[in-house]
């Protein structure tokens, strides 16, 4: 019926625009921490959005599921609390393209990947929160700096995400957007017409190993590739987990030439159009999910336009309303960390992560994995006798 096709449409047009524009700060800013261009976050932003349409709508097309992929916001977070010394962007690609040969390691060996599932979440979660809580400290300088707009913009947030939820993030950047854009002698730093992707040879590192390729493997598979999964089983919707950790994986590597960090199965997006709101109908469900990879098509060729426009706003208070959008990933993570017992090794993790120094240049987010997984073990063996 006409009515059920402008549902489907609609709500993966609408899922893939808030999926981006919620996040697409946060990634952009993540690439700037460790050292991309403007030209080379440009380029990375566009080649992702390419990479989730294509791969969004053909494995729709070629299952008659819903599959809909993502870049790794919480992996930007990673990014963006990043504070290591790195040799150039070129090492940091090296570190992205490490990480999706991790996922397509862990692909191969599928009782890996089962043994993958039953490792705590709690841990990784809380490895998740401590990067986030880090993150969240840059609000109180974005604030003293900019009292004025920082304020306008999180009073707004605050009240949307109250009552309309969804519609929080896209209002503010809104609002932040319309504020900075009237202002006189405010002129964007990257030109709008620059719509160009630039390869980028990567640089291997065992320190860009440690501290980025393992976080950034980690948090993509606990905190994007699993809830995606659970989320499609969930919607009675039968999936090859291996099979889909291999593409992402796969899709990681190659895109990792052209800058881009982790891709992903999507959660919220995943949610929209694998559930109830697209349609009532299940067999249809897949058809949200094209629209939501062709709506990325079109903004990946839109990209250097939005980059040019992020680009009349001050770095601090891009923080501060990265921040504000990982309000809900924070609040999720610390929530499953304390979800099941024991809860003290969930809190060990938080805790190293959030204050722990870089030993041998290895960032806090690696000790708190591997400190609170070992206290994790010697808590329960003590506690089981």
């Amino acid at each position: 019926m006409p009515g059920e096709w402008v549902s489907l449409v609609s709500t993966g047009a609408s899922a893939a625009l808030i999926g981006f524009v919620s996040t697409f700060f946060i990634v952009l800013q993540g690439f700037y921490n460790v050292g991309a261009t403007p030209s080379q976050a440009v380029s990375a932003l566009a080649v992702l959005c390419l990479f989730q349409g294509v791969m969004g709508i053909g494995f729709s097309l070629a299952t008659r599921k819903p599959y809909a992929f993502a870049w790794s916001t919480p992996g930007s977070a990673i990014l963006l609390s990043y504070n290591q010394p790195l040799g150039g962007f070129d090492e940091a690609v090296g570190a992205f393209c490490m990480s999706g040969a991790l996922m397509l390691a862990l692909a191969s060996v599928p009782r890996i990947a089962r043994y993958i599932e039953k490792i705590p979440a709690s841990l990784s979660s809380a490895m998740l929160a401590g990067v986030l809580l880090s993150l969240a400290k840059s609000f109180v300088p974005a604030f003293e700096t900019y009292p004025l707009i920082v304020g306008l913009v999180s009073g707004i947030w605050l009240l949307l995400f109250i009552y309309k939820p969804l519609v929080a993030l896209p209002v503010a950047l809104g609002v932040l957007f319309a504020y900075f854009l009237f202002q006189p002698a405010v002129q964007p730093v990257v030109a709008a017409s620059v719509h160009g992707v630039e390869l980028v040879a990567p640089v291997f590192t065992l320190s860009s190993f440690i501290n980025l390729s393992i976080p950034l493997f980690v948090v993509t598979l606990f905190s994007q590739n699993i809830p995606g999964y659970l989320i499609l089983r969930n919607n009675g919707y039968a999936t090859h987990f291996p099979g889909t950790l291999f593409v992402t994986g796969l899709a990681t590597s190659c895109a990792s030439l052209f800058g881009c960090h982790n891709l992903n199965l999507a959660a919220l997006t995943a949610a929209m159009c694998a559930g109830p709101l697209a349609s009532h109908d299940k067999s249809l469900r897949y058809i949200a999910s094209c629209a939501a990879g062709g709506t990325y098509l079109v903004m990946a060729w839109f990209a250097a336009g939005l980059v040019s426009l992020l680009s009349v706003i001050p770095s601090q208070i891009i923080l501060a309303l990265a921040a504000l959008a990982l309000f809900s990933t924070l609040a999720d993570a610390l929530r499953d960390s304390l979800k099941t017992e024991p809860y003290y090794p969930a809190v060990a993790t938080l805790m190293i992560t959030v204050y722990f120094p870089n030993f041998f240049h290895v960032s806090s987010s690696f000790w708190g994995l591997l400190l609170g997984t070992l206290f994790y073990l010697i808590y329960n063996k003590k506690r089981l006798g």
